[in-house]
């Protein structure tokens, strides 16, 4: 087997007279990365600091020697076996964050001054971490093991005897130990847990259940030999609460999310591939990929600054990407001034639970809501203000977080700014129907968002201790107005232009998202001045004012004032007069691509809300727009018009002969085309229509290719519902699906 040539461990078991195993768990850590059958570690690359070695002096050393033989392709594993603890100084009020090394702790009193000569205080091992090369790190600690307890079968590890009253557990340890350069840090446990050991174990539960994801015991399948680092974060994430869950007490991991990438921390043992059928695996690759962006873990902090802004991401987005050059705008206004400006969530090169896709899994938004919990306690601790942008289901998170917090953490934020946010959820026919229940976990039924709906409203009441805006866009294509705005009044919600994605990324200080924003953060009233208002009112179901505007104006409407004139029509159900003045209007009769947006307006209807009239709708317009298009042979036109035809056949009628009919017509026309990536999406779909899936698959990788994350959402909403309509499945693990997700979403 090969190995991880530039793979590096420390590892490091404290020992204490408490009956505490710390000895035990890093030999067996040590074993696990050294043994070439299972982790593939070269044996001179791992270092095992244990008992009287692990004193602060050989603790220190160890890592100097690791920054010798480290560089900045290298990835290292830290683990730490102990206890730790804070210390508040009374006359200065500093908290300072430490280990305990090897002989700490030992006695049952010693002075300040002492302890100061034995510990490692946090603040050291940050340090030492920062003159690291390597941007691949991960630290386990395995420590908080405090405070003793026993009941029905499971031991919790004997209390230590203390120093002083003064030294308490590790909260906040990890914490102050990250350094935001993109480390992965996993603790045993979270803010005010304890880390408990199973009475007949040898390990503590959470390095048994790191021991179990290292040598891949757990593993059904895999599609390379290497086990990454979200997978064994994971995995601790789940096993320890559940298995600790029918004791009635809590252990919850704490990890944070700023880590670098997902980079490869063991092979998948030896046994275990032969078992999948897993090939040897050859040299890993390096863990920088060529062209890789450092991770940004800040836009700006500066020294005295008091307040703290935080931009929160959904799970489509990149922590620093998705706000485009609101951050820059916002740091070249004086009105910002005092204000530090951070991302916060997972970063561009880690893989949420459910992929890079609109919706996103429990697990996750749980673990971010954690992360953001402890980080304004321990590492935002220095802030007297902390504002809040958010944007989808980052909102999601915020509103979980607070919840969480303290009241005088509570106290610290000053504005929440939700934008796009599906604060009610999703109606479960909706998500049937769009998402074959993929994303139950969202519903507006389920018990995350009730419990959250309901923690929120006894909370709070409308009586914020922060200012509010709740902000929902015209055209977003997949959070509905209501969803943002139902659980919260008036006074709070305010609509813009723009859709799901681009409503964060506006183009100058002139547009309303970055006004609104700059405005709400510098307690500035704020009024709609840009977007349009015909479209705000669509939106909101003003029909009658658009029509009242508009109508008696028609004949001098361009492209964009006859579209809401027509959608506005449409809304009132005035069907037959918005067709008439589509076929009188000379913009209509010119532009069939007209009739192509209304058509895809009802197609998005009909996929978020299954209707009928939406569905027959959208099949009118983009019927009528093809036969104007096939008259004056304009392709691009047929294709478009085509491929929609073929898709509304089997989805809202579930008639497959026309869908065949169409899609030939589609491909048909693409052949009179210059290549771009819509006509590869539309090759590819009509390809899947008529059942040649491999010609579906080369062409759906082409146009992936080219394609930004607006297009390849859109491309992928066309291509699932019409598969899982076409095959009458919805199955994650089904070969199509998994395609599909792995080139448009991840």
């Amino acid at each position: 087997m090969s190995k991880l040539k530039n793979a590096h461990a420390l590892i490091i078991g404290t020992e204490y007279d408490d009956g505490l195993n710390t000895n035990g768990d890093a030999e067996d850590i040590a074993r696990i990365l050294k043994d070439q059958t299972i982790s593939g570690y070269p044996t001179k690359n791992v270092m095992l600091i244990k008992g009287k070695q692990a004193n602060r002096k050989g603790i220190l050393k160890a890592f100097d020697e690791l920054i010798k033989v480290t560089d900045g392709n290298s990835s290292v594993f830290l683990y730490y076996s102990g206890h730790g603890g804070d210390y508040t100084y009374e006359e200065t009020k500093q908290r300072v964050f430490y280990f305990c090394p090897y002989g700490f702790g030992m006695e049952p009193q010693i002075p300040i001054e002492e302890a100061e000569k034995v510990w490692i205080k946090a603040d050291e091992i940050k340090e030492k971490i920062g003159m690291l090369k390597s941007k691949r790190l991960i630290f386990f600690l395995d420590c908080c093991h405090s405070a003793g307890l026993t009941m029905g079968g499971l031991n919790v590890i004997k209390q230590t005897n203390s120093t002083s009253q003064k030294f308490k557990k590790a909260s906040g340890l990890a914490q102050k130990v990250d350094n935001e350069r993109g480390i992965s840090i996993v603790s045993s446990c979270n803010e005010d847990q304890l880390s408990y050991q199973l009475e007949d174990d040898k390990n503590s539960l959470f390095t048994k259940c790191l021991l179990e994801a290292i040598t891949g015991v757990h593993l059904k399948s895999v599609e390379e030999p290497y086990i990454r680092i979200m997978e064994v974060s994971s995995y601790l994430m789940r096993e320890v609460p559940k298995r600790l869950k029918e004791f009635g007490v809590d252990q919850k991991p704490y990890a944070n999310l700023q880590m670098y990438d997902n980079f490869i921390l063991s092979y998948v043992p030896k046994s275990v591939r032969a078992k999948l059928g897993i090939k040897e695996p050859s040299e890993a690759p390096e863990p920088i990929k060529k062209g890789q962006k450092d991770v940004k873990t800040s836009f700006r902090e500066t020294k005295g600054a008091n307040n703290l802004l935080l931009f929160i991401h959904g799970f489509s987005g990149e922590a620093a990407n998705t706000f485009g050059s609101i951050p820059d705008m916002l740091m070249k206004d004086s009105k910002m001034d005092g204000w530090d400006m951070k991302p916060f969530g997972y970063s561009q090169y880690v893989t949420p639970e459910m992929g890079k896709d609109i919706w996103a899994g429990i697990e996750d938004i749980d673990r971010i809501s954690d992360y953001l919990s402890t980080s304004v306690k321990y590492k935002f601790d220095k802030y007297d203000r902390i504002a809040i942008v958010a944007h989808s289901l980052g909102g999601l998170i915020a509103q979980r977080a607070i919840l969480n917090f303290k009241e005088e953490f509570q106290n610290k934020i000053s504005h929440l700014i939700l934008l796009g946010t599906p604060s009610n959820g999703v109606e479960p026919v909706k998500l049937e129907k769009l998402w074959n229940n993929k994303y139950q976990q969202m519903s507006s039924e389920g018990n995350f968002i009730t419990s959250l709906r309901k923690d929120w409203k006894n909370k709070f009441e409308e009586e914020y201790p922060f200012k509010l805006k709740v902000v929902a866009s015209t055209n977003d294509e997949f959070v509905t107005i209501d969803s943002c705005y139902a659980p919260f009044g008036k006074d709070h919600q305010v609509t813009i232009d723009g859709k799901h994605l681009s409503m964060v990324k506006p183009e100058n200080e002139n547009d309303d998202c970055y006004g609104l924003i700059l405005n709400t953060l510098t307690d500035t009233e704020f009024a709609n001045k840009y977007s349009n208002s015909e479209e705000i009112n669509i939106a909101l179901g003003k029909y009658d004012v658009v029509v009242k505007q508009l109508l008696p104006k028609k004949d001098a409407l361009d492209k964009n004032g006859l579209k809401r004139l027509v959608f506005a029509l449409e809304g009132l159900d005035r069907r037959d007069e918005a067709l008439k003045i589509l076929d009188e209007h000379p913009s209509a009769q010119e532009d069939t691509d007209l009739m192509g947006i209304i058509g895809g307006r009802y197609k998005r209807a009909y996929l978020k809300f299954p209707s009928k009239s939406d569905g027959e709708a959208a099949f009118v317009y983009y019927d009528l727009a093809l036969e104007k298009s096939a008259t004056k042979k304009n392709y691009g036109q047929i294709y478009y018009h085509a491929i929609n035809l073929a898709f509304l056949s089997i989805v809202v009628e579930n008639d497959k002969k026309k869908m065949c009919a169409y899609a030939k017509q589609a491909l048909a026309a693409t052949a009179k085309r210059d290549d771009d990536p819509w006509k590869d999406a539309t090759i590819a779909e009509a390809n899947l229509y008529l059942g040649n899936f491999d010609k579906a698959k080369e062409f759906y990788i082409k146009a992936a290719e080219k394609s930004g994350i607006r297009e390849k959402i859109s491309m992928h909403l066309n291509a699932y519902a019409g598969y899982t309509a076409l095959k009458q499945t919805n199955n994650p693990e089904n070969d199509f699906i998994k395609f599909l997700k792995k080139h448009f979403l991840s």
